[in-house]
Parts: C-alpha cells; sequence; structure tokens
C-alpha cells in the first residue's frame, strides 16, 4: 500500500506555482509599460530591412544562447549534478524572464526551481555567480579590440582588463574563502564560504577550459550582429571592430547600474558608432537589433518558460 504524499511537497509546488504566476504577471507588465519608446523605436528602423538580415540574426542569437546553456550545464555538472536535461533546459530557460535586473541577479531564480532537483542553492547560486565572472571578462577582453581606433584610451582599456581578470583569479584562489570565514561566524560564514568554494572549483583546470571558449562564442555571436546589421546598411566596418563597440556597449551598461543596462547600453552604441562614422538612423538601428532582439528573445521565452513552471512546477 502506497503511503499518501506529504503535505510539505504539496505546499512548497504551491508556493512555487503562486511565485511564479506572479513574475509572470510583474514582467508581462512591466514589457507593456515600460518599454513602448524602445520598440516603438525598433519598428521605425527595421521597416525596409531585408528577411536574410533577419536569419542571420535569429540564428547568431540561438549561438548565443546554446553556448551559454551549454556553459550552464557544464558548471552543473562539475558539481555532481544530474538534473534530466529537458528540464534543465526549462529552468534555464525561464531564468531569462529576469535578465532585466541590476547584474542579471534575478535569473538566480532558477535556484527556486533547481533544489527540489537536488541543487543546493549555494551550489546554483555559485553556478550563476561563475557565469557573470567569466561574461565580464570576456566582454572586457573583446572590449580591448578597440585599442587601435582609441589610442587615448589604451591605458585605461589594459587596466579595466586586468582587473577583470584579477577578479576572476580572486575568486580561484582559497583566500577569498579564508576571509569569509573568518569575518562572517556561523552559518552564514559557512554557507557563503561553501559557495565561494564552488566558484573556485569552476573557475579552474578543465571546467574553465570548456566553460571560457563558451563564453566567448556566447558574446562574439552578438557582437557580430552588429557587424551585420551595419553591413546591411552598406557601412565598412570591420567585424573585430562592431564586436569591440558592443562588447564596450556592454561595460557602459554595467557601469550604468541601470538594470540591465536598458538606454545606457544603446547610447554607448550608438556614440561608439558615431566615432566610426556611423549616422544615427543606422548606428540606432544596429544597436536596437544586436540588443534588443536577443533581450526580446531571451525574455519572451523565459516569461514562456517560467509560465510553464507556474503551471506544471513538479514537472520532472
Amino acid at each position: 500500500m502506497t503511503s499518501p504524499p506529504s503535505a510539505a511537497p504539496r505546499a512548497a509546488t504551491g508556493w512555487l506555482r503562486g511565485f511564479s504566476l506572479l513574475l509572470v504577471l510583474a514582467l508581462v507588465a512591466y514589457l507593456v509599460l515600460a518599454k513602448p519608446v524602445a520598440m516603438g523605436d525598433l519598428v521605425q528602423q527595421i521597416r525596409q530591412l531585408p528577411i536574410m538580415l533577419w536569419a542571420q540574426l535569429i540564428g547568431l542569437t540561438l549561438v548565443s544562447y546554446a553556448a551559454r546553456f551549454a556553459r550552464w550545464h557544464i558548471l552543473l555538472s562539475a558539481l555532481g549534478h544530474r538534473v534530466p536535461l529537458g528540464r534543465q533546459l526549462h529552468i534555464y530557460l525561464a531564468g531569462f524572464a529576469m535578465a532585466v535586473t541590476p547584474g542579471k541577479t534575478g535569473e538566480t531564480v532558477r535556484s527556486l526551481y533547481l533544489k527540489p532537483l537536488g541543487v543546493g542553492y549555494g551550489h546554483s547560486v555559485a553556478a550563476f555567480l561563475s557565469e557573470r565572472l567569466l561574461d565580464l571578462l570576456i566582454v572586457g577582453l573583446l572590449a580591448t579590440l578597440a585599442i587601435g581606433w582609441l589610442p587615448d584610451h589604451r591605458s585605461g582599456a589594459w587596466l579595466a582588463v586586468a582587473g577583470c581578470v584579477a577578479l576572476v583569479w580572486l575568486f580561484r584562489t582559497h583566500g577569498l574563502e579564508w576571509l569569509t570565514r573568518r569575518l562572517s561566524a556561523g552559518t552564514l560564514g559557512r554557507h557563503t564560504a561553501d559557495g565561494l568554494a564552488a566558484v573556485s572549483h569552476l573557475l579552474s583546470g578543465r571546467r574553465l577550459g570548456l566553460a571560457l571558449p563558451l563564453s566567448a562564442m556566447a558574446w562574439t555571436a552578438q557582437g557580430m550582429a552588429m557587424f551585420t546589421v551595419l553591413a546591411t546598411l552598406g557601412h565598412d566596418i570591420a567585424a573585430a571592430d562592431a564586436v569591440a563597440i558592443f562588447a564596450l556597449g556592454l561595460l557602459a551598461g554595467v557601469a550604468s547600474f541601470i538594470p540591465g543596462g536598458v538606454g545606457a547600453t544603446e547610447a554607448a552604441m550608438v556614440l561608439l558608432l558615431h566615432t566610426q562614422g556611423v549616422n544615427t538612423a543606422d548606428a540606432l538601428t544596429a544597436a536596437l537589433l544586436s540588443r534588443t532582439l536577443p533581450l526580446a528573445v531571451g525574455l519572451t521565452v523565459g516569461v514562456i518558460a517560467l509560465g510553464g513552471l507556474a503551471l506544471r512546477p513538479e514537472q520532472t
């Protein structure tokens, strides 16, 4: 005779369902109310663009997201977790519904859905933090491609890259873990130190060797989207320069502390494209398409995936 299901899992499932529905409603409201100007500008700029360009942009977007998911899967597997691939993909995509948050911290919502599958909060957050550090390092390196035509800022660019490398190295060492144990006694210190130890593990050896190229692939693909738009509009800009402008725009968005860097990133890209002789209309088109399309795809798919988790959070 089978025992009746426990009330605790049912309560947890109900809580996750309500939480997911609330997030979906909030995100839909944000997309409808907070983005009309950007969407209106985008529609104005793309009316005359060829279908082939759309196919190329969507292809590059899919490459970027596929590389990110492959990296996430490698990081979770490296921590000893074997989450079913379909469920893992569903949860990973749901996290993109919260991408427009400072530092993308909202994406840690994945931890809530991974916990019932045996992935502790410390490990899922460590995987998320490792992703962000890798992104910062790669975007910083891609930005240095602009050093050739920004000689006045050469020292600052190399200093920024050195800072990115130093930050990754710091998380790779056990010094930060030791410091955390010293400064935070008790449970908090232990959990934080364990999480930092997991980050140190992920950013070393074979794990780093696999995750770093995937990070480069993800962000280079999005930078190439800008190059593709500019080439279609008739601008003779080198691919490396377009990728560098895209990366510099991302860094400007991070520095602005605006959620998702929305607005600041695109403005920086337009200003940088002006230095390369691109007129405002074309610069705005390139910035909006290379940034807004991947972001819109991620948000749309994320909201749909989050809605699926809200309706069937217990699905495996």
